[in-house]
């Protein structure tokens, strides 16, 4: 793949810089320009016909930066690398893998295939397995091991395994279960776990340990204090099963720590780390705001997926998003 670096149209925005980009002013175009906002917006619809505004007018743009920033998308193939991750071909060069995370998001339950097999069944299959467990642990009819309904959600994971739904549980908090707190723990260092479990109750609280291949060292050592601290009150192992499922693959290292295997919500190869959060990673979410309004959160990634794919790149949203990174990218590599 050729480096968008050496492309023609990024020759011609260092030019553009070089000439009038340095001093390029968003607050003199505005003045110079009272039709900008109606030219650098655009107007998403949403999958229940709600309205997205997408302003992009503040930015460093005009009509010649932007329309070299389509020319640059072109230049770089942008619509067919598109097109062949959403085909599930193996466009993760470096670990020969599909990145097929718009699979995940697929609520049609359209045919959607990686190496020859359809996906779309065993996304389903999970999803279905997120739902009905939420909604136990939400209605209180899963109990903890003294019967008491759970009150603390702890998801225990690294990278993408905790920062998305970090992010998502905070951006919709409006929507969060009375009765239900929900925290993350990322850092190996102690203190983090230890501070966390102040808050919380060995008989209410539910841990989420997030790692495909449950090996993961940071993980791991943040989990293993978090059954020692349980452990420490209920001195009975058999009780791990009622207050630690695990987001993982990996049945024979899950059924060691000692959580029930029938509790594993898994997720394949082609589910990259920063994009799980639309996976069996997002369960803390499901558990936080609902099922039904994490699906609608899938259904909306959706419609943004289709519109990717659909719309031409002057009126594609994600497309013009990308791009506007490249004239920030362009400005820190020129030192300002």
């Amino acid at each position: 793949m050729t480096s968008p670096v050496n492309l023609e149209a990024w020759k011609q925005l260092q030019s553009i810089y070089d000439s009038y980009g340095k001093t390029f002013s968003s607050k003199d175009a505005f003045t110079k320009d009272n039709s900008r906002f109606d030219k650098f917006s655009k107007t998403f619809t949403n999958y229940d016909n709600s309205k997205i505004l997408f302003d992009f007018s503040k930015n460093l743009i005009d009509d010649e930066i932007l329309s070299t920033l389509f020319k640059l998308a072109k230049e770089a193939n942008v619509e067919s690398l598109r097109d062949e991750m959403f085909k599930g071909d193996h466009i993760n060069t470096t670990e020969d893998r599909a990145v097929y995370h718009v699979a995940l998001r697929n609520r049609d339950s359209k045919p959607m295939y990686v190496d020859g097999q359809n996906v779309a069944p065993e996304v389903d299959s999970v999803l279905e397995h997120m739902k009905e467990f939420s909604e136990q642990v939400r209605s209180g009819a899963w109990k903890g091991y003294t019967g008491k309904e759970i009150t603390d959600i702890v998801n225990i994971g690294i990278g993408g395994s905790d920062l998305g739904p970090v992010m998502v549980t905070e951006a919709l908090k409006p929507y969060a279960h009375p009765r239900l707190s929900c925290y993350f723990v990322s850092n190996v260092d102690g203190t983090h776990i230890a501070e966390t479990l102040k808050a919380c109750n060995p008989e209410t609280t539910l841990f989420l340990i997030a790692s495909k291949t449950f090996t993961t060292a940071e993980t791991v050592a943040n989990a293993t204090s978090a059954k020692n601290w349980f452990l420490e009150t209920v001195k009975d192992e058999s009780q791990i099963a009622k207050h630690f499922v695990a987001l993982s693959t990996n049945a024979e290292e899950v059924a060691k720590f000692g959580i029930d295997t029938k509790n594993m919500f898994g997720f394949e190869s082609w589910v990259g780390g920063r994009y799980s959060v639309w996976s069996a990673i997002g369960l803390s979410i499901a558990l936080y705001i609902g099922y039904e309004n994490f699906d609608n959160f899938l259904k909306g990634a959706q419609a943004v997926d289709k519109h990717f794919v659909e719309t031409p790149l002057e009126q594609n949203i994600p497309v013009i998003g990308g791009l506007l990174t490249i004239c920030l990218f362009t400005t820190i590599i020129n030192g300002i």
